[in-house]
């Protein structure tokens, strides 16, 4: 049996494992609950709530109006598409649920295919199979999330666009991530790292990706302009005027520090999540921004000082820097970082996916899980436990960007995907010449 037998083999097992979590966590809402209106109306994890949200916003188009402009659209540019093509294709409410299920699970299967690939040809299959196998439990945990939120498609970008921009298709990578921003913002996180690679190496790799990236944000935002107007500065404005989520690092930090202190941090409902009231969190919401930005700047001296071989290692703290260290941390944020979890090797990446496991089993328990309704009464223990969440994000991301495995598992390989014969390839130095595939 061939190499290649044996991939195709393993990528469609594991699609089939994901499409029987996709239909059972369908099947499992839709039973628990029916079994929960008994005490009243009930949605676990808001997946109808989240379905409904996206099902009118597309159906103002199909009345003839523009997003932005006629309705405001809290989300950027290319998000509207992920709600509109559904609603194309169908006529009811119903039917839209499965139909956007159903383009998040081909989301899903890109995924599946890109994780599988990113090896190359000389990849053992048993370690295409352990990568695989980290993204399904990662998706199994979250599944709720998974089905009732529109995040694996920018997840998608955000893993394509890193992996063809460090593996010798910066153009590709950087219109990748391009696309991904306009969808929602955090796949610009990857082009951190790659604006160093390509500083250092400027005469090699002529700027390509950054070139790439830049110019398809500006084509979208003029377009998104061109479409929406000023009314864009509205859906802008409606992300500043975001106070601190009880969620985020910052937030459960002031809910701890209340329960120490035996004065409760009071909250409010509002763009419709659970945030700290201005009273108590105003001052570090303003600090959030220029926090983040700080972090994404350790993350560019960081992998300038490693030598600029883990690019995938480093993008993938670019990301958790935007998630960690931002003033909204909602539980669909850790479906981000599913796939570049799932491919790093080495000790680092043993010890990174187990910590990143723990942190997904603890988000289950606060939501869809009971935990965050605790949280919100003030329950110690369900404080302690958000914290001890966002505790993990911290110790992961200093991880990836400090640790130093003994053995990455994340040098790059030429585009065509072969590893080189000979000792382990180390990063190329300024000056030196570099072969670049065509983009």
């Amino acid at each position: 049996m061939t190499r290649g037998f044996k991939l195709i083999a393993c990528i469609h097992c594991a699609i089939a494992v994901h499409a029987v979590i996709f239909v059972a966590t369908a099947a499992g809402l839709r039973a628990a609950n029916a079994a929960l209106k008994a005490d009243g109306s009930a949605d676990v994890g808001a997946v109808a709530w989240s379905h409904r949200y996206y099902y009118d916003y597309a159906s103002e188009a199909l009345s003839g109006k523009i997003p932005y402009r006629d309705f405001p659209f809290e989300y950027p540019l290319l998000s509207y598409p992920l709600f509109l093509v559904p609603r194309l294709l169908v006529s009811g409410f119903d039917s839209y649920r499965f139909a956007f299920m159903a383009e998040m699970f081909l989301f899903d299967v890109a995924a599946i295919v890109l994780i599988a690939r990113q090896g190359g040809e000389s990849e053992a299959i048993v370690t295409v199979a352990r990568r695989l196998g980290w993204y399904t439990l990662y998706c199994f945990l979250l599944a709720t999330l998974v089905i009732g939120r529109f995040e694996l498609a920018p997840m998608v970008l955000a893993f394509a666009a890193a992996r063809w921009w460090f593996s010798g298709r910066a153009g590709l990578g950087g219109i990748t991530a391009g696309l991904g921003t306009l969808m929602k913002v955090f796949p610009g996180a990857v082009a951190v790292p790659a604006l160093i690679w390509e500083a250092a190496h400027l005469r090699t790799t002529r700027a390509r990706g950054m070139t790439a990236f830049l110019a398809t944000l500006a084509a979208g935002i003029a377009c998104w302009f061109w479409l929406g107007g000023a009314h864009v500065l509205e859906s802008i404005g409606y992300h500043s005027g975001r106070g601190l989520e009880i969620e985020s690092l910052f937030g459960g930090a002031l809910f701890l520090a209340g329960t120490i202190s035996g004065s409760k941090a009071p909250w409010v409902f509002d763009h419709n999540a659970y945030h700290v009231t201005s009273e108590w969190g105003a001052r570090l919401a303003f600090l959030a921004f220029p926090i983040q930005g700080m972090a994404l700047l350790v993350v560019m001296w960081a992998f300038r000082q490693s030598g600029m071989a883990d690019g995938l290692r480093f993008s993938a703290a670019a990301v958790l820097a935007f998630i960690v260290f931002g003033k909204v941390l909602s539980p669909q944020y850790m479906i981000w970082l599913f796939p570049f979890m799932s491919v790093l090797d080495g000790s680092l990446g043993s010890l990174a996916r187990k910590i990143f496991l723990l942190g997904c089993v603890i988000t289950l328990l606060l939501y869809p899980g009971p935990g965050f309704g605790m949280v919100l009464e003030h329950q110690a223990g369900a404080i302690l436990l958000l914290n001890l969440r966002n505790a993990l994000l911290i110790w992961l991301f200093a991880m990836l960007v400090y640790g130093s495995p003994e053995d990455p598992g994340l040098e790059q390989l030429p585009a065509g995907g072969k590893r080189a014969h000979g000792p382990p390839r180390h990063p190329p130095q300024p000056g030196h010449r570099v072969c670049y595939d065509e983009d």
